[in-house]
């Protein structure tokens, strides 16, 4: 190729680099003013006393050696912490910084594309600059961006990227350096979210196209054999990420029994959710934070999916040698979601928008790729196809802009998600918690009512709602619901602490004393248990332990105001 054909390509790249940042920048440029939501995003950030602390050697250590919301994502964490010590505590700024690794991503895509096609494809831009594009602008990719929480997400998809542009100097030129580079790109996805396990087996389907490692024509399965023997580092990198997300997962109890989702019910699930995933690919329309797990599936439904995807893995492995772009597409689209498809159940999420970052990369470069082809056989004009693939990330690029809006805030997403789902518990609940902090306890009564009316075992909100019914002096429905919350989860200590005040509103002080006294057994750093046990002791006449209690409230909240009120208040 001569210089000047390099330039002019140069050029070009650079060009649909700066229109791929424009439309990143388009969707999400919003962003910056949006706040962080309650559902997750404390937890990970403002409720996590070693996040709000920033970067420090004990806290980096903290991450490395703990489970953190029954997950093992160090890196993630510590990208956090970097936030606090770079911007404190501004919510807009962690969310552009999910934008940035966002914009990373659609650039390290669409430059890996370009230039592992580039030795068969010589006009391999246009392709390469529409499967990025809508990578870049794809509604479903909205919740990774958006939501803070999500970090992992854009994180780990940003390492995975980076190992496959190492990978892509392994192939080309077998140096051990891009291989260690491959392997310590790999480590470090796994370190953001595990979910990377899947890396090394994307990496053989890449062997397969674009890269052309294997010949169909002689003995494609030891070619294959040797592919994958060549990747064995890699894969036990995932063996052990897969060990430790199981010890997290069960730990943190976020793995689901068999007895609360059957395997048969999982499976279902999963053949539909392969199928719900491409519809929202192709439809993506009321997409929501959370999609409640059915309770049962009609028989049908499974069963079409199966169907469905036996018959298209079956074309898939049929024309593999004359199209292999058709298998690598699908097999990277099926396969990146068997960790998150649901067949070991974690959470009670039927799917989630987030799980389909990485396996929709397969399917744009199937499409994309697949379009190229048929114009180059003449099989379709290119110029219909440049401006249907143009009206498609407009339209794209228009929903997604919508759907970002709606993460501007948390009453803007539960109401969002409570409109497009049915009996969403999560949502419910949520929305309730929200609208209880707003002092509107009316309407807050009404979603944690229906929440727990859509999972009968939602001992949360029925807590929520016996709160809020004792403080209007409807005792006797409180004590029913704080007796079905603890009947379900015997530990839970806001209905303990809650159910001794009750208790001891109607005089029954030693019941109270029981359930006040377990409570801050089970949170010894929440000071509202010491404050009512000193109440409660007052109340009993022993002021020595009244005090005691509220000094040991005090202890822990210095600035309580209350524990400090009602110690003054003491003789």
């Amino acid at each position: 190729m001569s210089g000047a054909k390099v330039e002019n390509g140069m050029k070009k790249g650079l060009i649909a680099a700066l229109i791929l940042s424009a439309l990143v920048l388009v969707v999400y440029g919003q962003c910056g003013s949006f706040e962080l939501v309650t559902y997750d995003d404390t937890s990970y950030v403002t409720n996590n006393p070693r996040v709000m602390q920033g970067i420090s050697t004990e806290n980096i250590s903290w991450a490395f050696s703990s489970f953190q919301l029954s997950n093992y994502h160090p890196l993630t964490v510590v990208s956090h912490m970097l936030d606090t010590t770079l911007f404190g505590d501004s919510a807009g700024a962690r969310h552009l910084v999910n934008v940035f690794f966002h914009l990373c991503n659609v650039l390290l895509f669409f430059f890996f594309l370009l230039k592992a096609t580039a030795e068969f494809d010589e006009d391999g831009l246009v392709p390469s600059f529409f499967a990025a594009a809508l990578f870049a602008v794809h509604p479903v990719h909205v919740e990774s961006v958006a939501w803070v929480a999500e970090r992992k997400d854009v994180l780990s998809t940003f390492f995975w990227l980076c190992a496959m542009h190492s990978w892509l100097g392994w192939a080309r030129s077998r140096n051990m350096a891009s291989y260690g580079l491959t392997f310590f790109f790999t480590g470090l996805g796994i370190l953001a979210k595990p979910m990377v396990v899947t890396l090394p087996a994307a990496l053989v389907l890449l062997d397969i196209w674009p890269l052309s490692r294997i010949d169909f024509s002689k003995s494609p399965l030891t070619g294959l054999v040797k592919l994958i023997a060549e990747k064995l580092p890699l894969f036990g990198l995932s063996v052990l990420s897969s060990v430790l997300t199981v010890m997290a997962q069960q730990g943190g109890g976020a793995m689901q029994s068999v007895e609360s989702f059957p395997l048969g019910l999982r499976l279902s699930n999963a053949l539909v959710s392969y199928v719900a995933y491409l519809g929202e690919l192709v439809a993506p329309v009321n997409l929501a934070v959370f999609y409640p797990y059915p309770h049962e599936i009609p028989f049908w439904k499974p069963l079409l999916a199966a169907v469905f995807l036996i018959g298209v893995t079956a074309v898939a492995v049929r024309f593999i040698k004359k199209f292999p772009l058709g298998a690598v597409g699908w097999f990277w689209y099926l396969g990146t979601l068997v960790p998150v498809i649901g067949l070991v159940q974690v959470g009670d999420q039927s799917m989630a928008d987030r799980y389909a970052y990485i396996p929709f990369m397969g399917v744009y470069m199937l499409i994309a790729f697949g379009a190229a082809r048929l114009v180059r056989e003449r099989q379709m004009p290119g110029k219909a196809v440049v401006a249907v693939g143009s009206v498609v990330v407009a339209v794209l690029l228009a929903g997604a802009y919508a759907q970002a809006g709606y993460w501007k805030d948390s009453k803007s997403l539960y109401v969002r998600a409570l409109s497009v789902t049915e009996n969403n518990h999560h949502m419910h609940y949520n929305y309730g918690n929200l609208l209880e902090r707003e002092k509107n306890l009316t309407e807050a009564a009404k979603h944690f009512k229906a929440a727990f009316k859509a999972d009968p075992s939602h001992y949360k909100a029925m807590s929520s709602l016996a709160s809020i019914l004792s403080r209007k002096g409807d005792l006797y429905t409180a004590l029913d619901l704080y007796q079905r919350a603890l009947h379900i989860n015997p530990d839970y200590a806001p209905a303990l602490g809650n159910r001794g005040i009750v208790y001891m509103q109607q005089g029954k002080f030693d019941a109270a004393l029981t359930d006040l006294r377990k409570a801050s057994a089970l949170e010894p750093h929440e000071p509202n248990h010491m404050i009512n046990m000193g109440l409660l002791y007052y109340m009993r006449g022993d002021n020595a332990h009244a005090k005691e209690w509220l000094q040991k409230a005090l202890q822990i909240d210095p600035g309580n105001r209350i524990a400090r009120k009602n110690l003054t208040l003491i003789p």
